[in-house]
């Protein structure tokens, strides 16, 4: 790279926000990992990618990619009507929206991308592939009726377009297939998803209920419409602009399921101005990390509480001083954002957050130790504390009924002898202050049960000294 590129590749990498650089690093690394697959010889560094990517040649005017197929792009100027067949990249795999420079007939370097949305394949190499980019707003669509309301594919793609930097609109369609009363039902259930800031829009494509609103939400915008098969995605791009063809599909007689109409992502313009791109119904939607620090990121609820847990590296399900399990406690993070976030993060770990789940015979996660408590040996296997710190939560109204009192942490603050000599432990609820005793099991913490038997004498209320003269 001579002085003038490298200076040019300099001022392009400062203007980049530090989230934005991390990517740009990224898919710098995987266009050199492709081209050592591929070409013959040395494999250039890293920033002659970088440079590729930030400072496509200044003479050759990038244009939009409209669609993609197996061993094509179609790329259209602006200002054109006009839909160029090109050859794909050597180095890196374009996607719809994405702005490209072609020279002799192929694509040599592929833009920056302010916005994406990826997914993984299916397949053993669950490698990621970049749906669509630089697209405002993905259109997640859902249905009622048939296919049915499928609302936990919504968390996914919320997770996605977060961690991608688009905007995200809810759009349930077909709401004329149903009576009022059970559309009303079904779409409670995503009230949780309003909470977290996404909009949730009832439309019909075939009677144009709604249909006016939402073009006005799409005006102006660059637009993905994405969903399971069968929701009616290309049924809403041709009921918003008719002049498209995009195709429409039934579902399956056998299944329900919706079939596979748009084989391939298809972008549009409209004459009112509205981008849309159409794409194929998926049946699963695999998400491309799964980190928890990426995964927490992309819930926006999680965003006040971010960085305020004891460690730094807490993954946020059964450690210590956990801002989040604590805001998820308190109310100010909806329990049912907790349980999708724990099952994006791992579909075998439990949806519920450790000091939520009764204390009992399948054992628990001490939430102030974050110790994973077994069973206990002997009796009704029932735990009510932990063996090691001898903490306990709030989890009664009554004695025993598991209602989930206030949920806060009972800090062991003394013991005393029951009728027949029994021994047991008193708790303070921290939250509230509510006191109530458990007794002792063969397998707590003996020197720290002494240690709670004996903090009467250590500060009596009267001077020691006076023991023995009185009367």
């Amino acid at each position: 790279m001579i002085p003038e590129q490298k200076a040019r590749l300099s001022r392009e990498l400062a203007l980049l926000s530090g989230k934005q650089h991390k990517l740009m690093l990224r898919r710098a690394a995987e266009l050199r990992e492709q081209s050592q697959r591929t070409a013959k010889g040395k494999t250039p560094p890293i920033e002659d990618f970088l440079y590729r990517l930030l400072c496509p040649p200044e003479a050759q005017p990038s244009v939009r990619v409209v669609a993609i197929h197996r061993d094509a792009v179609h790329v259209q100027a602006d200002g054109s009507d006009e839909v160029q067949r090109v050859a794909p990249s050597r180095e890196g795999e374009a996607a719809v929206g994405d702005r490209v420079v072609v020279v002799r007939g192929r694509v040599i370097s592929i833009g920056e991308r302010r916005t994406f949305l990826s997914r993984t394949d299916p397949g053993p190499g669950k490698r990621e592939r970049v749906i669509v980019a630089n697209v405002d707003l993905v259109v997640i669509v859902v249905s009622v009726g048939n296919p049915p309301l499928r609302p936990r594919l919504i968390d996914r793609y919320l997770a996605a377009i977060r961690h991608g930097g688009a905007e995200a609109l809810i759009v349930v369609n077909k709401v004329d297939s149903l009576p009022s009363e059970e559309v009303a039902r079904q779409v409670k259930t995503l009230d949780s998803f309003r909470h977290s800031g996404a909009e949730v829009k009832l439309v019909s494509a075939a009677t144009n209920i709604g249909l006016a609103e939402l073009i006005e939400l799409l005006s102006g915008k660059v637009c993905v419409f994405v969903g399971h098969s069968g929701v009616g995605k290309s049924s809403l791009v041709r009921a918003i602009s008719p002049e498209i063809d995009a195709a429409e599909g039934t579902l399956s007689d056998k299944t329900g399921r919706g079939r596979h109409t748009t084989t391939g992502s298809c972008l549009y313009v409209t004459s009112d101005g509205i981008t849309m791109i159409d794409t194929p119904g998926v049946r699963e939607f695999g998400l491309t990390f799964k980190e928890s620090d990426d995964l927490a990121e992309a819930f926006s609820e999680f965003h006040p509480f971010l960085g305020h847990c004891r460690f730094p590296n807490c993954k946020h399900v059964a450690e210590p001083a956990c801002a989040i399990l604590d805001a998820v406690q308190d109310g100010r993070i909806p329990r049912d954002r907790y349980r999708a976030y724990r099952k994006l993060l791992g579909e075998e770990a439990s949806a519920e957050p450790p000091d939520f789940r009764s204390q009992n015979s399948e054992g628990f996660a001490c939430r102030n130790c974050g110790a994973d408590i077994p069973a206990a040996q002997n009796g009704t296997k029932h735990r009510n504390h932990c063996p090691y710190c001898l903490h306990s939560l709030h989890l009664d109204v009554e004695p025993g009924d598991r209602a989930a009192g206030c949920d806060g942490v009972m800090e062991p603050v003394s013991v005393w002898v029951r009728k027949g000599g029994e021994w047991a432990v008193i708790h303070r609820c921290r939250r509230c202050g509510h006191l109530s005793s458990n007794r002792i099991s063969p397998e707590d913490n003996e020197a720290l049960l002494l240690s709670l038997a004996v903090r009467p004498l250590s500060q009596p209320p009267f001077p020691l000294d006076r023991i023995g003269r009185v009367g």
